[in-house]
């Protein structure tokens, strides 16, 4: 249901909440979508808890960012509209509102849930009758000019920001606001109309002049959920439209150009010089909404070219995209410095968790893999309160956590607070484990009405094994699906004792049965160590591996001495734990220690370096994801 601008916004408001809340008087009309998900993520509401360390970043997001930041501040730029910088300012309440609906959610955190229903509260009454909720100043919006240049990177989080409002608490409220944004661009933008034309900043509405259009592009991802939700279908053709002129307006038939990507003909930095990878991302996720309402498969190969180019040339072995924020020729992945930022990283997993609910191939959430137990946390400081800007392989610490809010803030508490949501998939195939994170869920079997509880029991990637407990409300046959990652080659998989066949690396193995109350099903995944040996210009580095995770010599927990020489190369191994490395000679063994703080993913070992000057030293080595430690606690 939606009601045009003619209403006052108090009115508005009132009536949304008294009446369009209760389920029996608002159905919402659902899109007609020509290709169906292998697999849905699961809603947050429906992961009761989740543990271990992934649960306590979780909190410390929701702690230590999310409940004290000063969102007020944020909502008032909304509320009076006076910006007129350049600056992408107005991200802030979109990314903060969506976080916070996911978080509180998920977490029962009812204190935080109040204020989100607040801010949008507020959010709604600040809509102009135009539709427009944004922070610019009405003087600089004109019918040539009707969005500052950096107003479509800032709405794109808005509108995210109020569809998940309206997916997670069914507030119709949220989707009214959403859909009189949506008409404000289809209104003001279009054919004869303004466009996404390149041009100075002071001209442009579509961000960066170097993006040449693409920062105002970008709005179709979040206009096509919105056709999702609505089925309303000027958005769609708003949508087709703006694809359409994507060649035009770049002016490197940039588009077109996505297809000799896909050809491995042209590299992505090919398309269009300089274009941030974060907004290339979001540009695909749009794509991707527009091949799954189309049927068109030239969108998707474009996408999935575009994809395999960026994991063979331009992905660190982390799984961190991005180098000065976009990508680069051949392999060039420099380990200092501006690289991997963290918008790109929240995209990044944003576009792989797309791509596998639609193709369900499990390559994707190997992708998000490698970054959950890598380059996510890294970003963060354990106590959540920091998130960085930029994250380097080999790099200064505490350089790029004091800034902000800016982008890779809201950024890095946003993509946080999705997390919960990609450890489970369900479909018309069945339930997926797609994630190993201690946590637990409640959803409906597919094709049933018949509740079932899945609760995820591990200390993985600490340990390998994986204990899988199925409750359903009574017993009930479907499929459960659990990945298999590519780095395992000798998985082991048992279901209430009893040994099964078990997966190929990189497949999700199928388990169909009738389940019944008090069902486990036990995986091991054993994580074999190795060196890995740098390529291109990392040649001469190495680094070390275990399963998904990478490892990091963080002078942080040196001693003294050690500290005073950063030269090294490695010499030998230590004791307890064997490493199949051939490059490395005879069999060479780790010596484990204990965590040397609270808090700390593991497992940690020893190792020995022999350092520029001749002198031999033991050096603990952490799991990369570690690094956002920055400081030492106090004993």
């Amino acid at each position: 249901p939606y009601i045009g601008g003619a209403m006052s916004d108090r009115f508005f408001a009132v009536m949304f909440t008294f009446f369009l809340q209760i389920p029996s008087l608002a159905v919402p009309i659902v899109a007609e979508l020509k290709v169906p998900k292998v697999q849905e993520r699961l809603g947050p509401q429906q992961v009761l808890q989740v543990k271990g360390f992934v649960g306590r970043r979780l909190r410390a997001n929701r702690l230590g960012y999310l409940n004290t930041f000063n969102i007020d501040r944020y909502v008032r730029m909304v509320e009076e509209k006076k910006h007129k910088a350049w600056w992408w300012i107005g991200e802030q309440p979109g990314k903060w509102l969506e976080s916070a609906v996911r978080a509180s959610a998920q977490a029962r955190d009812r204190k935080l849930e109040r204020v989100a229903r607040r801010v949008l509260r507020r959010l709604v009454a600040a809509q102009e009758p135009n539709g427009y909720l944004g922070i610019t100043d009405p003087a600089l919006r004109t019918p040539t000019k009707p969005l500052r240049g950096m107003d479509p990177y800032e709405l794109y989080f808005m509108l995210h920001g109020l569809l998940t409002a309206y997916e997670v608490w069914n507030d119709y409220s949220a989707l009214s606001a959403a859909r009189k944004l949506g008409d404000y661009f289809t209104t003001t933008i279009g054919p004869g109309k303004a466009e996404f034309e390149p041009g100075p900043k002071d001209q442009t509405i579509a961000g960066h002049e170097v993006h040449r259009g693409w920062e105002g592009t970008l709005l179709i991802d979040p206009m096509m959920r919105l056709y999702e939700y609505t089925g309303t279908k000027r958005y769609l053709e708003w949508c087709v439209w703006v694809v359409n002129n994507i060649d035009r307006w770049s002016g490197y038939n940039a588009f077109s150009k996505l297809d000799e990507v896909a050809k491995g003909r042209l590299g992505i930095h090919e398309v269009q010089p300089y274009v941030h990878s974060h907004t290339f991302h979001m540009n695909f996720l749009g794509f991707l909404r527009l091949y799954r309402a189309t049927g068109n498969k030239g969108l998707l190969r474009k996408v999935t070219g575009a994809w395999r180019d960026i994991v063979s040339r331009q992905r660190y072995i982390t799984g961190g995209v991005s180098v000065g924020e976009h990508y680069e020729p051949n392999h060039n992945l420099p380990l200092t410095g501006n690289v991997v930022e963290t918008c790109a990283l929240m995209s990044w997993v944003e576009l792989n968790q797309l791509l596998l609910e639609i193709t369900g191939e499990p390559k994707y959430a190997e992708a998000i893999e490698l970054l959950l137990w890598n380059h996510i946390f890294a970003a963060q400081t354990p106590n959540g309160a920091g998130i960085r800007y930029h994250t380097p392989l080999n790099g200064t610490k505490p350089a790029g956590y004091f800034h902000g809010p800016d982008c890779c803030t809201g950024s890095g508490h946003r993509l946080i607070a999705q997390i919960p949501t990609l450890i489970f998939g369900k479909g018309q195939q069945g339930i997926y484990v797609n994630q190993y994170i201690p946590s637990k869920t409640r959803l409906k079997v597919p094709g049933t009405e018949l509740d079932c509880t899945l609760t995820l029991e591990t200390l993985f990637p600490e340990k390998s094994l994986i204990s899988i407990h199925v409750d359903p409300q009574r017993p009930v046959q479907f499929t459960l699906w659990v990945r298999i990652p590519d780095w395992c080659q000798q998985s082991q998989l048992k279901v209430n004792g009893q040994v099964l066949r078990p997966g190929k690396p990189s497949t999700y193995r199928p388990i169909k049965r009738i389940w019944k109350k008090g069902d486990t099903v036990e995986l091991n995944l054993p994580m074999g160590i190795d060196w890995v040996f740098g390529k291109h210009n990392a040649e001469g580095r190495v680094a070390l591996r275990r399963g998904p995770v990478i490892y990091a010599i963080d002078t942080l927990w040196w001693d003294k001495d050690s500290r005073a020489a950063l030269g090294f190369v490695p010499e030998d191994l230590g004791e307890e734990v064997s490493v199949a490395e051939e490059n490395l000679g005879p069999r060479t063994v780790l010596k484990r220690l204990p965590p040397p703080a609270p808090g700390i993913l593991g497992p940690v070992y020893e190792i020995s370096l022999r350092f520029l000057d001749g002198s031999t030293h033991r050096v603990p080595i952490l799991p990369f994801c570690n690094i956002g430690h920055w400081y030492r606690p106090v004993s």
